[in-house]
């Protein structure tokens, strides 16, 4: 036997018949050497460089050749390809699998499902997340479970969560074996979708769930996915939750399609919401039956886009937003929050978070008369105007027109009036969903924005009347007083028919009185005695909505006048312009006829 100085392999001396390729490689003739060709278990050595030196030990101390286990390796490393690649072939013979992106809301519920009923009851390894909105590794989703799955409300409980760790879990459903498998979180470009695979060479994408099952057709796994959807919606409904998802334009960190920060709560009932009682079951009313089965068939059969919009407008604090969430609650479906003044969301983003929704839910865009959207060709005259007032105070300009100018602008608002349209209701956009506009000066919206088939329902929310009063009263103070034992129902009916006389009509928000009757901490004595004289320092004091309102009303006003004296100076440059063009229209033709008079002169 003879050493080899390149890789210290003991070898026979037959190696000398072996060619060199043009790659390097060393290639042994077929009719020389063993079954194994000697360029194989020189990979083996270089790819495993501790064997050599065991070899070199054991030849050396005892003379063993150990040239048969580098031919076992050899052939392993050689037929381990051809290995995966019948192990793929069968598992694609004798399996259905589906994967869910990690984006969609089944994958919530899949995990949902799997901590409630798997994680938490029969598993030697899980992802152990604390608190009481345990957040999963791979997304936002906050599922407040406890330690057997149950749902809780409790904002202080110290219960945690097992999740499904990151790579694969096999699970039984009844006699029924899963596979599910949890790809690691990858990087998410600027676009929101994520096409990156694994690299376990399972061909799975990135942020995505993987769910494989024994036979050939995929009802199974539909029937378990179902199931885990029935079961969200169950554990939704029984434990008095919702599911509140916030728009987000910048992509860091966010799930990976349309970036949601999403958050669970409490449902909010719609008898905590003060407002005027036929107005709201009419809401409830028309909510209800835009989800039924008839009318969607109907606008199917019609030719109409299945989408419905409310525009809720009206002061701040009468509760727009809070009988959104409370109607969300009700319809048992998630609630999409939008916020668009935030300067943070373009027309693509935009338009991404609407593809993003889901078939049922409710989507709010907030405050939308504060985002400054109007029409392109208006930002011309904006500009013009921000370059009349750089010599005074820019205060002048309204509140809708700011951050779209050159400089100067903190937030520029990123959303076109275009932009949004499309995203509402373009060809692209999703159907299925509920759409509520609010905002505290709905006179400023284009009418482009508020125009039937957009805004199919405008709803006033205002101040407090006398029923709605009685209503408040009863809820935070009556409710309480009665389930005590301390006065009877028709006491408390009584009680708040005197709060109610004694604090005047169409004056107040909910929001106010319902901090005044917080303060009073449930003692109707208090609050009945109390009331009057809180409402007249109220009514003394300057109102926030009321100033802002008047503020909105100057500065509207002092627009008003700028673009009146942008108009004057146009015109006044426009005469200028045009008398100047028509003294050079003069002096050619003054100067031609001195020069034909001078020619007449000359032939004479």
């Amino acid at each position: 036997m003879a050493g080899d100085g390149v890789t210290g392999l003991i070898v026979p001396a037959a190696r000398d018949q072996s060619t060199v390729l043009a790659h390097g490689t060393k290639h042994e003739p077929l009719g020389v050497g063993g079954v194994i060709p000697l360029h194989l278990k020189e990979a083996v050595v270089h790819g495993h460089p501790l064997l050599e030196i065991v070899q070199r030990l054991a030849y050396r101390l005892h003379g063993w050749d150990l040239d048969k286990i580098l031919v076992l390796i050899a052939l392993y490393n050689a037929g381990a390809p051809v290995y995966r690649f019948l192990k793929q072939q069968l598992v694609r013979l004798t399996t259905a699998e589906i994967i869910i992106p990690e984006y969609d809301p089944l994958a919530r519920e899949v995990l949902q499902w799997m901590s409630a009923n798997i994680m938490a009851k029969r598993t030697t390894q899980a992802l152990v997340s604390s608190g009481s909105e345990a957040q999963t590794s791979m997304d936002n989703y906050p599922i407040p479970y406890g330690r057997r799955g149950a749902p809780t409300n409790n904002l202080d409980t110290d219960d945690f969560q097992c999740m499904p760790p990151i790579g694969k879990k096999i699970f039984w459903v009844g006699l029924r074996p899963y596979l599910l498998s949890r790809a690691p979180r990858g990087y998410t470009g600027s676009t929101g979708a994520n096409f990156l695979m694994s690299g376990d060479k399972s061909n799975q994408p990135l942020n995505s769930l993987r769910i494989v099952t024994l036979g050939w057709s995929l009802g199974p796994l539909q029937d378990f996915v179902k199931k885990c959807h029935d079961y969200s919606v169950e554990a939704r409904v029984n434990g008095g939750t919702i599911t509140v998802h916030f728009a987000s334009g910048s992509g860091g960190g966010m799930d990976a399609y349309g970036n949601w920060h999403t958050v669970t709560k409490s449902v909010r009932k719609l008898d905590t919401v003060d407002m005027e009682e036929h107005v709201k079951m009419d809401l409830i009313r028309d909510a209800e039956d835009y989800y039924k089965a008839e009318t969607k068939k109907f606008y199917a059969e019609c030719g109409i886009p299945y989408r419905r919009g409310f525009l809720f407008h009206g002061p701040p604090g009468t509760g727009k937003s809070s009988f959104s969430a409370a109607l969300a609650g009700h319809l048992n479906c998630d609630i999409y929050m939008i916020n668009l003044s935030g300067g943070d969301i373009t027309d693509g983003r935009l338009h991404s978070l609407f593809l993003s929704l889901p078939k049922k839910c409710v989507v709010v865009i907030e405050d939308i008369d504060s985002a400054g959207i109007g029409r392109e060709q208006e930002l011309s005259e904006v500009e013009d105007v921000r370059d009349l007032a750089r010599a005074g105070s820019p205060s002048f300009i309204p509140a809708r027109a700011r951050g779209r100018g050159k400089k100067g602008a903190a937030r520029p608002n990123m959303v076109t009036l275009s932009g949004l349209l499309n995203a509402i209701d373009g060809n692209a956009s999703q159907e299925g969903r509920l759409l509520i506009m609010t905002s505290n000066n709905p006179d400023a919206l284009d009418e482009a924005l508020t125009r039937p088939g957009r805004v199919d329902k405008r709803v006033h929310f205002g101040y407090l009347n006398e029923a709605s009063a009685r209503s408040i009263f009863m809820r935070l103070i009556g409710r309480h007083a009665v389930a005590s034992g301390s006065v009877t129902p028709e006491e408390a009916a009584s009680l708040s028919s005197i709060f109610a006389r004694k604090l005047p009509s169409n004056t107040f928000t909910p929001a106010q009185v319902q901090n005044f009757l917080q303060y009073c901490r449930r003692d109707a004595d208090k609050a009945i005695g109390e009331v009057a004289a809180w409402a007249e320092k109220e009514v003394s004091a300057p109102s926030p909505s009321k100033d802002y309102q008047s503020k909105e009303d100057d500065e509207t006003k002092r627009y008003v006048e700028a673009q009146e004296k942008l108009v004057d100076t146009r015109v006044r440059l426009n005469g200028i312009v045009n008398a100047l063009n028509g003294e050079k229209e003069e002096e050619p033709s003054s100067q031609t006829t001195t020069e034909n008079a001078t020619e007449r002169k000359t032939d004479n």
